[in-house]
C-alpha cells in the first residue's frame, strides 16, 4: 500500500505490502479490466479490503501502450484500485542481495523506482513550489498516472528486459555446461535447500534455475524470458494469490515447497482466483 507518512514533521511516502499480496500478470490484468463488471467489482473490493497488488513496473510498459477503449479500461480499473498497490522490483537477483543483507521486509518494493516516480510527480502536482503537505492524497496514488509516467520513459525502461535476459541466458548456459559434464555439479554450484520465509525470493532463484536446467532438453529460451523468471520468482516470493502464463505457473508447481508459495492461477483461471481472494479470512 502507498502512503503518506509523517516523519521528523514532514510527510514522506511509504510503500509497503499489507495482507495478501495479488500478482496479475499482463493478459490476467487486461482480461480483468476488460470484461465482465461484476467479476472485476468483486476483484476490486476483495483488494482493497484484504490485500495489496504487486505491480510490475516493467510490465507496465507494455500496458501502457494499447490506446483507445482498450487503454481507458486498463486505467480505470488502476485507478479503482486505490493506493493499495506497490511497484514490484523486477530483478530477482538484487532481491536475492537484499534478502541476504537485510531479509525480507520491504525486499520486494523497487525503492530507486518509487523514489523516482515520487519526485517527478511531486514537481508535476507542484510546478510552482510548495512542500509534501501540500500535496493531495487522493489524486497522488492514482495508479494510472503511473501507466503516464512510465510510457513517457518507456524506450528506457525496455532496455532492461534485453539485459535480464543475457543474465539468465548466460547463467543457465553455464550451468547446463557444468550438468552435462558432471550431474554432480548442479548440487555443488546450486545446491538446494529448505524454504526460508527470511529468504524466498533466493529459495526460488535457486530452485527455478535448477528446475530450468533439469528440463533442459525441453526448455528453449525465448525473448522476454528473463523478465518472466524475474516476475516469476517475485510474485510466487512475495505473493499470496498470482497469475502467471500456463508455463510459469507449472513451474512455480512443481518447485519443492510450492504449498508454501503463493497460490498460482493464469488467465482461464481468473473466476476461480477471485472466488479464492474473497474466501481469505481478513488478514
Amino acid at each position: 500500500m502507498i502512503r503518506f507518512a509523517v516523519a521528523e514533521q514532514r510527510r514522506e511516502i511509504v510503500a509497503e505490502t499489507q495482507g495478501y499480496g495479488v500478482y496479475l500478470d499482463n493478459d490476467s490484468l487486461i482480461e480483468l479490466a476488460r470484461r465482465r463488471e461484476t467479476r472485476r467489482r468483486r476483484f476490486v473490493d476483495a483488494l482493497r479490503a484484504k490485500g495489496t497488488l504487486l505491480f510490475s513496473w516493467v510490465n507496465a510498459v507494455e500496458i501502457a501502450g494499447p490506446q483507445g477503449d482498450s487503454a481507458d479500461a486498463v486505467r480505470a480499473f488502476l485507478d479503482s484500485i486505490g493506493p493499495h498497490w506497490v511497484l514490484l522490483e523486477s530483478n530477482a537477483w538484487k532481491v536475492g542481495e537484499r534478502e541476504r543483507s537485510r531479509g525480507a521486509t520491504r525486499a520486494a518494493v523497487s525503492e530507486h523506482f518509487m523514489h523516482a516516480y515520487f519526485e517527478e510527480r511531486s514537481a508535476a502536482l507542484l510546478p510552482n513550489g510548495g512542500t509534501v503537505a501540500d500535496l493531495p492524497s487522493a489524486d497522488f496514488f492514482r495508479l494510472g498516472t503511473v501507466l503516464n509516467w512510465v510510457h513517457e520513459k518507456r524506450d528506457t525502461i525496455r532496455g532492461y528486459g534485453p539485459k535480464l535476459d543475457a543474465a539468465l541466458s548466460c547463467r543457465l548456459d553455464e550451468l547446463r555446461t557444468e550438468y552435462d559434464r558432471d550431474t554432480t555439479a548442479l548440487d555443488r554450484l546450486l545446491p538446494p535447500g529448505p524454504f526460508d520465509e527470511h529468504h524466498p525470493a533466493t529459495f526460488i532463484l535457486v530452485h527455478l534455475q535448477r528446475l530450468l536446467v533439469l528440463e533442459s532438453k525441453a526448455y528453449q529460451f525465448m525473448p522476454n524470458d528473463g523478465l518472466d523468471f524475474c516476475h516469476a520468482v517475485m510474485a510466487a516470493a512475495y505473493g499470496s494469490v498470482i497469475t502467471l502464463d500456463k508455463h510459469w505457473k507449472r513451474r512455480i508447481q512443481n518447485l519443492p515447497s510450492a504449498n508454501q508459495l503463493a497460490r498460482v492461477y493464469y488467465r482461464p483461471e481468473l473466476d476461480e482466483m477471485v472466488s479464492l481472494l474473497e474466501s481469505l479470512p481478513f488478514p
